[in-house]
């Protein structure tokens, strides 16, 4: 019986040293592979410690879910904006801006005029007023109007329509644009829902 014991306490005390020793051997691994930051390799191949990584400036990265973006939004690199354009003739020696002469997106309106032409800007109270979808107070859009016509003596020239508080540069000499230059036209919404149109020329410089 004692013997039958004595072996039976043996092989317990055999058993916990073989447990013990594992134990010890799991541990030993576990730090030799979690005891230092685990590395990474960069886009440039070189190996870097994880933590060191996070401690670096990280990208700010951004999306928009649509068109529509209501927060400020700011632009460190710069950036450079799209539009369309738009041609048409006239023959008239008056004409009144509508709404299919500036389609959506449309930054440049190539206008030929065939004799001196005055357009007036479509007044506040039209509907055609809505195409330059501005429909809140500041909002703003820049057209370019050049005259497509080869003889200078083509002139276009602007006038308001209601609700159109037209201005001018002060180095401008006149509302009416010869023939290859170009009038740049800034359309702001005002408080009071008029609609304010700055008008900048230039003439060929060569």
């Amino acid at each position: 019986m004692n013997k039958l014991r004595k072996t039976q306490v043996g092989l317990f005390a055999s058993i916990g040293i073989i447990c013990l020793v594992s134990v010890l051997a799991i541990g030993v691994v576990a730090f030799a592979y979690y005891g230092e930051a685990p590395k990474i390799v960069n886009e440039s191949g070189g190996i870097v410690n994880y933590n060191e990584a996070q401690l670096q400036p990280q990208e700010q990265l951004g999306a928009v879910s649509g068109p529509d973006v209501y927060q400020w939004m700011n632009f460190h690199a710069g950036y450079q904006s799209g539009g369309s354009s738009y041609a048409t003739t006239s023959t008239a020696t008056t004409y009144t801006l509508v709404a299919k002469d500036i389609p959506t997106g449309t930054t440049w309106l190539n206008w030929k005029p065939n004799i001196n032409t005055t357009v007036t800007l479509m007044a506040t109270t039209s509907v055609n007023i809505a195409a330059l979808d501005i429909p809140d107070i500041g909002d703003t859009r820049t057209i370019y109007l050049y005259n497509a016509s080869t003889t200078v003596a083509s002139t276009i020239t602007l006038a308001a329509g209601t609700g159109i508080d037209l201005q001018k540069n002060e180095d401008t000499g006149n509302l009416a644009t010869a023939g290859t230059s170009v009038a740049e036209l800034t359309f702001i919404r005002k408080p009071n829902k008029d609609v304010m149109v700055i008008l900048d020329q230039w003439d060929v410089a060569d």
